[in-house]
């Protein structure tokens, strides 16, 4: 059972998953755009390819939290569930452990990445956008991502996960 008021990590998430939805409809919309102009008009969308691959990188890195807190991430069920719940609770604590420890560094590089990206000035090739910016972005949310972790393994040692 959730409490009343809602955490701020909780908060960000439901704000990442909101701004994740716009983009998949951009990129919906964009690719129908470009499909109907390129046949109706044979006119197509200057760069669609970038726009809908930046939308797909911020719905990616958007959805994480909501992906884990709905527990849509693949897992091995098959074998785990025949355990005990302790068995399987010390298990989800040393996944847990080991995907902060991972993702954690892969922020963590992925925010050096974009800050040299950002001191080369590296764009992209038709729109010349700042790839720095998408690349801090999905850093961004593999960070909110990392912290959705550390709540779990403190949930677990506080003894309120579920």
């Amino acid at each position: 059972m959730e409490s009343a008021k809602p955490s701020a990590l909780s908060r960000v998430e439901r704000i990442m998953r909101n701004i994740a939805a716009v983009c998949l409809l951009g990129m919906a919309l964009v690719t129908g755009a470009d499909v109907l102009l390129r046949g109706a008009l044979n006119t197509p969308i200057f760069g669609s390819e970038e726009i809908v691959g930046i939308l797909g990188i911020i719905v990616v890195a958007f959805s994480l939290p909501y992906a884990h807190y709905q527990k849509s991430h693949i897992g091995v069920e098959i074998l785990v569930r025949r355990f005990s719940r302790k068995t399987r609770r010390r298990i989800k604590l040393v996944t847990d452990t080991a995907t902060v420890g991972l993702i954690g560094i892969v922020a963590w590089r992925m925010f050096l990445y974009a800050q040299s990206q950002a001191e080369t000035g590296e764009v992209s090739m038709n729109l010349e956008l700042p790839e720095y910016q998408v690349i801090y972005v999905l850093a961004f949310g593999f960070l909110i991502y990392t912290f959705c972790l550390l709540g779990d393994i403190v949930k677990f040692f506080k003894g309120s996960e579920d």
